[in-house]
């Protein structure tokens, strides 16, 4: 399912964009933790179907994965979809994610930066510009290539 900047999901879950298709899909999980999260930059974005503001955000994410940052390595996107937070979720794996990460407000965006055992995490509430998450987005990937780097140079 390709998104555009007019649409949103309707279907409570948690999605991933595939880069090499270039669709958002569904995953299926138990339970959400760290380990589901790959080594690199890992952004999550919380929404909720009756959220107006995420209706607002959607507009800038979308575009903003689908069509800037694709093809980058090292750099994964995520959607947790409820229709208002756990309180009304029709997704175990969504409900999951909003419980472990304590999101409290909507739209959320947490940024995971993870490399072997070592992992930064950092929250963003509120819609934000495209230009402010090409800063979040550099900054991340800076981080993420020194914990590589020095990970490299503590095992020489």
């Amino acid at each position: 399912m390709v998104m555009n900047k007019n649409l949103s999901f309707k279907s409570n879950g948690l999605y991933f964009f595939d880069s090499s298709t270039l669709n958002w899909l569904p995953l299926a999980c138990e339970e959400v933790n760290l380990n589901l999260f790959f080594d690199g930059v890992n952004f999550v974005y919380f929404s909720n179907n009756f959220c107006p503001a995420c209706r607002l955000f959607n507009l800038v994410w979308y575009p903003f994965v689908e069509e800037k940052f694709s093809k980058k390595d090292n750099i994964y996107f995520y959607v947790a979809l409820c229709n208002w937070f756990t309180e009304n979720c029709d997704s175990s794996c969504a409900r999951s994610a909003f419980l472990y990460f304590n999101i409290k407000a909507s739209p959320t965006m947490v940024i995971i930066i993870k490399h072997k055992d070592k992992i930064i995490k950092h929250y963003i509430e509120g819609n934000i510009k495209e230009k402010f998450l090409y800063e979040i987005l550099n900054q991340a990937i800076k981080i993420y290539e020194n914990l590589a780097k020095n990970s490299q140079t503590n095992y020489h």
